[in-house]
């Protein structure tokens, strides 16, 4: 068995017979002295991850489709606990630039300088990121010489959103041929939830514009690290998804045994991004009140994406707006109307204007 250490990321190799049969299993790092906590494959996917799970899809609403043979329960959850294993120091490049900018924002005695100096360590980020501070979506056309300029020029707090956006392109553009996704399609989506967010948290909890960014930009990545176990049993998968009555995590938690939702929140977990922006990913699909209002805006963006024509086409007409989400942000038709408007204007122009298409 694999195990990473989350402050070093010294690597240990395990074996598996030698672990006590107890529920879960601690050691401190050698390296660093931190402590290295872990649940036994067998126990893992009996519900240890710290996000609640998506109730309301993660069955099929057809019984008459099951999964196929080859994905009886044991095997499942045999997979299950490999892919919750591979996602123990998995961290992309892209996302430690951003896990870094998190780490920043969130430090009061940080400065523009020190977020300055996170984003210069990534050539192509920083690229992006200055077109994105040269847009008119920011206002600032022509201005922005470079990153420290534009830490001057926009502040912390949007310096660190562009950064998100720009780096977050670098993932979410790709092909994702499990899914049947084109490149691009999943990046637009994220785009768009990430502005609905952003705009929804302005009207009702304005403290939280900034999160609601980052957490509508990323609410989709555990799709990047399914994709490949999805590809592997793509047969199986077309034929859940054949009919369009279930959903993608609906088939997800019938062939791999966890969805992109709970994912995507385990990943952000490794990656060191804060409680508040896992509870939101983890629970978009159906929020819950311990999710928060970072929750409720992230779900409502993510449905009023697909309804403005950015959705991921495959599930798109089986997702409805939660009604507690609805209440709790106070909104009605005629403004989810507006802001559907204003979330394709923003898009189209970030697209047009800054981000080139993904070859």
């Amino acid at each position: 068995m694999r195990i990473v250490c989350p402050g070093c990321k010294s690597t240990y190799q395990i074996p598996e017979e030698l672990l006590p049969q107890s529920k879960t299993v601690a050691f401190k790092c050698k390296k660093c002295n931190c402590q290295i906590r872990f649940a036994r494959p067998q126990e893992k996917e009996k519900g240890t991850s710290p996000m609640v799970p998506d109730d309301n899809v993660s069955a099929p609403r057809d019984p008459s489709v099951h999964a196929p043979a080859e994905h009886d329960p044991a095997k499942v959850r045999a997979l299950t606990s490999k892919i919750r294993m591979c996602l123990m120091g998995f961290i992309p490049p892209v996302a430690q630039v951003i896990a870094k900018a998190q780490m920043v924002m969130s430090n009061p005695f940080s400065g523009l300088r020190e977020l300055a100096e996170v984003i210069e360590t990534d050539q192509g980020i920083t690229t992006n990121a200055l077109r994105v501070a040269n847009s008119a979506y920011y206002g600032l056309s022509g201005k922005v010489t470079s990153i420290n300029h534009a830490s001057v020029l926009l502040g912390n707090k949007i310096l660190g959103e562009i950064i998100t956006m720009a780096g977050a392109r670098g993932f979410l553009g790709e092909n994702l041929r499990g899914y049947g996704l084109d490149s691009g399609i999943l990046w637009r989506h994220s785009l768009a939830v990430a502005v609905g967010s952003k705009l929804l948290a302005a009207k009702k909890c304005p403290e939280l514009a900034e999160d609601a960014f980052s957490a509508g930009i990323l609410h989709d990545a555990g799709m990047i690290m399914l994709d490949p176990y999805i590809f592997e049993r793509k047969a199986a998968f077309d034929e859940i998804m054949g009919d369009g009555s279930h959903t993608l995590l609906q088939a997800e938690k019938i062939i791999l045994g966890i969805n992109h939702a709970e994912v995507c929140a385990e990943m952000f977990g490794e990656w060191g991004l804060p409680l508040t922006l896992m509870k939101s990913v983890a629970t978009h699909h159906r929020p819950i009140s311990s999710s928060g209002a970072l929750g409720y805006v992230v779900h409502l963006a993510d449905i009023m994406a697909r309804r403005c024509g950015y959705g991921i086409g495959v599930d798109d007409m089986l997702y409805a707006a939660d009604k507690k989400a609805i209440e709790f942000l106070d909104i009605d038709e005629e403004e989810v109307t507006l802001l559907q408007r204003k979330i394709g204007e923003s898009v189209e122009n970030i697209m047009s204007e800054v981000l080139e298409e993904p070859a």
